[in-house]
């Protein structure tokens, strides 16, 4: 299938590892230009130069703390600056601490509202009038399944991210008739950086070693394994294209099935 990406220009959040770097190295394959971000400079600059070594598309990337409003707004003029459109958004971020309800003051609440929500919304506030003006543009959201089925020990998580959902769905029923699609991918066990954080702490827990949970944990999936972060890449291309043309505001899990509900 041609998804036809040649030539547009796609912004991917919080790209310098894990999923965020799968989705920005399958959108390169498939044409697009990029613009990443991330806080890790020497992190993102390896990515950068992976994706400008396989492909002949054009990357900028640039330190930026997504959380932060200031650091994300640079981030935007500097893209706007280097390529004057942007067709695509994949709004990505890091996840919050994980813990019980009451393990978090105020301040705790406060930050991870700025990154896991306020970093979408003030994305989108600056993307929505330039695809509005074309008639033209994409919006996914990574969140987590967490959003169908609560997660323990991960409250944070759990109330930010259904409220990004909740936000990425009312600005798809504003938007549709604009020519604009937005979608929410809820993310399952991949393999990346947050998931060898959480299951190197399950595991001390338990008292075993992060390469003996990895494997228990990876047997109780329905598919045996953990998803490589260049699978969810390719779901959100898909998106991204006019392939999916008559979708919009569709919250999709992407969890080789170990999501149990029936919607």
């Amino acid at each position: 299938m041609n998804l036809r990406l040649e030539n547009k220009t796609a912004v991917v959040l919080a790209a310098s590892s894990g999923i965020g770097r799968g989705i920005a190295t399958v959108l390169a394959q498939e044409g697009c230009n990029i613009a990443i971000c991330a806080r890790e400079k020497s992190r993102l600059g390896l990515v950068a130069n992976e994706i400008r070594s396989a492909t002949s598309v054009k990357v900028f990337s640039k330190e930026a703390d997504v959380a932060d409003a200031i650091s994300l707004d640079k981030f935007f003029d500097q893209v706007l600056s280097v390529f004057g459109k942007i067709d695509i958004l994949v709004n990505n971020s890091g996840g919050p601490r994980a813990g019980l309800c009451f393990d978090f003051n105020d301040q705790d609440f406060q930050s991870a509202y700025e990154l896991v929500l306020m970093s979408k919304i003030r994305a989108c506030r600056r993307v929505i009038p330039l695809m509005v003006k074309n008639q033209w543009g994409r919006i996914i959201n990574v969140e987590s399944t967490s959003v169908k089925s609560a997660l323990e020990n991960m409250v944070l998580s759990n109330t930010f991210r259904s409220a990004a959902t909740a936000f990425a769905k009312t600005l798809s029923m504003e938007y549709g008739k604009k020519g604009i699609r937005i979608h929410t991918l809820l993310a399952g066990p991949f393999l990346t950086n947050r998931l060898h954080e959480l299951g190197a702490d399950a595991a001390k827990k338990r008292g075993i070693s992060f390469e003996q949970w990895k494997k228990e944990a990876e047997e109780e999936t329905p598919l045996g394994r953990f998803g490589d972060p260049l699978e969810f890449g390719a779901l959100v291309a898909f998106l991204a294209s006019e392939c999916s043309e008559f979708m919009n505001g569709t919250t999709i899990s992407i969890d080789g099935g170990t999501l149990k509900s029936i919607t």
